[in-house]
């Protein structure tokens, strides 16, 4: 679906906010041009923008080289569009390095964001090189950067087996940029593949799995955050739903767990 039209469903049915991937910017910079892009956002009436997904910041060689060009695109895109934060992951790996070696290249990249004027949002994921929140913790707290900032998912931190209650003794509030709401099922898979494929395909609306949602915006909130909430449905029944029906029903059940959690003390 053209970027154009994508925009105006995304306004249509009330989001407050859109994120992009680097393949949507790079098609949006070659064709339309970002001032376009940042011209239709706002015309729309759409205030947040984020924009994803920066990864490999840990590697060298030709990877690195790769990992470099996506970063500058990244950090373009960002300043264009005026972006909340970039989000950043961890990878996909079996064998996960040192903690030790992905603080001191994320202290560096948090430096780098900083002298371009953006904020990053690092997002723990149980098939990366960061599985657990107490891990993205870690690394997000060992630089002093006010760029290098935390993501919060709820699926990755139930599937991780950290309760909602116990979520906000491990992370630090004030390090919180952006958070995550969706739902899921109680099973935990095990193996790489079977943890990417249960993360991307069977993901389930807020409010309609074993998640919990409206707790974990309730103990979110409890703990001071005022920032903004993405709601992230991967799964093969949204992808299969038609976008401005998608759109509605994933927005309805997210406020629906809004109003549950106002009802929890």
């Amino acid at each position: 679906m053209p970027i154009e039209e994508r925009i105006a469903l995304v306004a249509k049915t009330g989001w407050a906010g859109i994120g992009l991937v680097h393949t949507d910017l790079i098609n949006a910079r070659d064709t339309i041009g970002y001032d376009r892009l940042a011209q239709l956002i706002r015309d729309a009436g759409i205030g947040t923008v984020e924009v994803e997904f920066l990864d490999n910041w840990w590697t060298t060689g030709s990877e690195r080289a790769a990992a470099d060009r996506v970063r500058a695109d990244l950090f373009e895109a960002a300043t264009a569009l005026g972006a909340s934060h970039i989000k950043a992951g961890a990878g996909m790996t079996d064998e996960p390095l040192p903690l030790a070696t992905l603080v001191s290249a994320f202290s560096d990249l948090a430096d780098e964001a900083e002298e371009a004027g953006v904020r990053l949002a690092l997002e723990a994921t149980p098939f990366s090189h960061l599985r657990t929140t107490h891990e993205a913790v870690d690394v997000v707290t060992g630089s002093d950067s006010p760029s290098a900032g935390l993501l919060v998912d709820i699926w990755h931190t139930y599937k991780a087996g950290l309760s909602h209650d116990e979520l906000y003794k491990v992370v630090p509030i004030d390090r919180v940029v952006h958070v995550e709401i969706d739902d899921g099922t109680d099973e935990r898979r095990t193996g790489l593949a079977a943890v990417f494929d249960d993360s991307t395909n069977y993901r389930k609306y807020c409010g309609e799995g074993a998640f919990d949602t409206a707790t974990f915006i309730r103990r979110t909130l409890d703990a001071g955050y005022t920032g903004m909430w993405g709601v992230e449905i991967i799964s093969e029944e949204h992808r299969r739903t038609p976008v401005e029906e998608g759109l509605i029903k994933a927005r309805a059940t997210a406020l629906a767990s809004f109003e549950a959690a106002a009802r929890l003390s």
